[in-house]
């Protein structure tokens, strides 16, 4: 919002020692926020901050800004004008809905001619941004940007009264001032003159009823319109105006008193030929002064020092405020104008004492502060970081099953019935187990799944039940059977060598975002359900803690899977850990670009990938990374080697890389793998 200081001035006498600077400064200690200070011919303005205006409806005319000046400075604030009221007449306002509507008030008038809008009128509302349409229209206007209160002039001729303040009825088209086009819903607050629409309730009026050159006969409306149903219409036709910004905050009812008495003084000056014809107002609800009961104990615990009593009835009384005060407590009634919401708690009677007090004139505490070390709240647990690596970068689908296996699949991957846990009240006949792998439940899952495609991933965490001897859990309570917390993964695709190796893609992913400590694949498992040709160990600390493996056939067979191969991964939680911290290094921005290359070998299949990445990555510095492309058989590759493709990523520290620096690392880490694992080129 934007405040003439000229305009102030109509209404206190600010202190001619007291720069524009300061008068900015002041207000924003003690009210609300001034964001900028700009002159525009030989006037100051001063631009508020919206947002520090929300609550407080009374500060969105520049009266209420007066007002703040006049009690920051201890200044008298001059009283709004006041104007004779014309004739109490009917037929002007008709239904009002309560529901929409506080008070509604309708004035007619007549204007002999186009008298031309007051120089200084024009001057204050261009210096604020507002253009100037009519002398009426112009007069309306600067009545909002004094008081607060919105008001709308009508053209007469162009309506059929009494005015209405109404749902609609059946959905329509309103043409507003600005020419868009409302599209107004049953439940749209409109005001209606006896035939049609010709406003939206507190946002803009219609074109039809316009004023223009040739407008004689005009109707002023002024209301108080409920501020809820204002806000959703703006949200809603995407139209917000200046009416409907004050309409928001919830004015009270008597500031139409202050619009209306101040448009009449306006209208006389500037139009001394208008008559006046009639005016009718209708008030449902009138606004009532807040009341609120606080004690001196309350306001001194939280200020800091007990102020003195000729100070708390003076700053009351100049804000408005009428207060009963002795030496114990305080009964402060609120004026309309902060009673719509603004002010309804002993808090807010401490604020506005604080506030014009001085935050900067409070005493401030001693206090001693005792820092104590606290848990980490950045470190998570290590199902947790796995389940976010294998949900968010490994595309796979969590699934949760009972703890309770079928029995033929506990069978089918191995475990007998003795090696199980057995429990009284099973759900099924055929369920009697608590699972001893997560592998059965998993199959489950999988054979379910088959109907719908044939490719996917899923995984789960939870406990599994070993046969063994029970023991008080914890050391001292119950005793159950030993359990452990494991991760079971399922692939399921047609290609087995694939899914194997995305098993151990996803195990070295697992590995690095969940900064798990020397997990790898490597040595052989024994667990009963792998595939003898297609499983390994996977080991944490040179311990081994799971098993990746491809299902055997007779596994799938029994297990209803047909036609799809299945890796599987079984992992135990509770013997990996997290590294304790991350060992972050900088690392700049490259500012050469990257180049790489492809190299085709002939290998032996007895060599693992992770011998061949370090390998690569040891032959320069310049090497930044080194990635699996792909491998093949064919009849020409010699049995028990296979084709790998690498690609071999460099980057440049001082020069861009030309195609013979490029070339001479190539053939670098070709002699490299030559001699430690005798590749050859393809």
């Amino acid at each position: 919002m934007k405040v003439s200081l000229e305009w102030i001035s109509d209404f206190v006498d600010l202190p001619d020692d007291v720069s524009p600077t300061q008068l900015a400064h002041d207000l924003t200690l003690k009210t609300v926020e001034v964001e900028n200070i700009v002159e525009v011919d030989g006037d100051v303005i001063l631009e508020i901050d919206n947002k520090s205006l929300t609550n407080r409806p009374d500060l969105w005319g520049h009266y209420g800004i007066a007002r703040e000046f006049a009690v920051i400075y201890g200044l008298p604030l001059r009283p709004l004008p006041s104007a004779d009221r014309p004739e109490a007449v009917d037929g002007l306002t008709g239904t009002l809905d309560p529901a929409l509507c506080h008070r509604l008030a309708a004035m007619e008038f007549t204007v002999a001619g186009p008298d031309p809008t007051p120089s200084y009128i024009e001057d204050r509302l261009r210096r604020i941004g507002e253009g100037t349409v009519s002398l009426c229209v112009d007069l309306s206007n600067y009545v909002m940007f004094t008081v607060g209160q919105p008001t709308h002039v009508y053209d007469s001729d162009r309506l059929t009264l009494p005015l209405s303040v109404v749902a609609g009825d059946t959905p329509s088209t309103l043409e507003l001032l600005n020419g868009q086009k409302a599209e107004l819903i049953e439940s749209t607050p409109v005001v209606r003159d006896a035939t049609s629409a010709v406003a939206v309730a507190g946002v803009m009026g219609s074109s039809a009823t316009a004023v223009d050159v040739a407008s004689r006969r005009f109707v002023l409306e002024a209301a108080t319109f409920r501020p809820g149903h204002v806000r959703r219409t703006t949200q809603r036709l995407g139209v917000r105006t200046e009416a409907s910004a004050r309409f928001e905050k919830a004015l009270d009812t008597q500031r139409v008193d202050q619009a209306i008495d101040m448009f009449l003084h306006l209208l006389r000056d500037a139009a001394p030929g208008a008559i006046v014809s009639g005016m009718q107002d209708v008030t449902i609800e009138p606004t009532a002064p807040a009341q609120v009961e606080l004690t001196r104990e309350f306001l001194d615990r939280r200020i800091g020092e007990s102020l003195k009593t000729s100070e708390l009835q003076s700053t009351l009384t100049a804000l408005g405020f009428h207060a009963e005060i002795n030496d114990t407590a305080l009964r402060v009634t609120a004026p309309t104008w902060r009673s719509t919401g603004d002010i309804s708690l002993p808090h807010d009677i401490l604020e506005e004492v604080a506030r014009i007090h001085g935050y900067d004139r409070l005493p401030v505490a001693q206090t001693s502060v005792t820092l104590q070390p606290v848990r980490s709240r950045n470190r998570i647990s290590v199902d947790r970081a796995i389940r976010e690596a294998l949900a968010s970068r490994s595309g796979l689908q969590e699934v949760i099953t009972y703890p309770w296996a079928p029995d033929h699949l506990v069978r089918a991957v191995g475990f007998a019935q003795e090696q199980t846990v057995r429990f009284e009240g099973m759900p099924a006949p055929d369920r009697g187990s608590l699972r001893p792998s997560l592998v059965p439940g998993l199959l489950e899952t999988v054979t379910t799944n088959l109907r719908y495609t044939r490719e996917f991933g899923i995984f789960e965490i939870g406990t599994v039940f070993d046969g063994g001897t029970p023991q008080p859990y914890k050391g001292k309570h119950e005793s159950l059977p030993p359990m452990r917390k494991m991760l079971g993964i399922a692939l399921v695709g047609d290609d087995g060598a694939a899914l194997f190796r995305r098993a151990k893609g996803i195990v070295d992913l697992v590995r690095r975002h969940c900064h798990l400590i020397d997990l790898r694949c490597e040595g052989d498992s024994d667990s009963v359900w792998a595939d003898r040709s297609a499983r390994v160990a996977i080991t944490a600390d040179e311990t081994r803690v799971g098993t990746l493996a491809l299902l055997p056939p007779r596994i799938r067979r029994l297990a209803e899977i047909d036609g799809v191969q299945v890796a599987c991964i079984e992992l135990d939680l509770s013997e990996v850990r997290m590294q304790t911290s991350r060992h972050n290094a900088f690392k700049p921005i490259p500012e050469l670009p990257d180049a790489d290359f492809d190299l085709s070998v002939v290998i032996a299949d007895g060599v693992a990938w992770e011998r061949i990445e370090q390998t690569t990555r040891g032959v320069d510095e310049l090497i930044s990374g080194v990635s699996y492309v792909g491998e093949f058989r064919d009849s020409w590759v010699p049995q028990g080697h296979r084709s790998l493709t690498l690609r071999v990523t460099l980057r440049p520290f001082t020069t861009t890389f030309t195609s013979e620096s490029i070339g001479a690392v190539r053939t670098n880490v070709l002699k490299a793998l030559q001699g430690a694992f005798g590749a050859h080129l393809r």
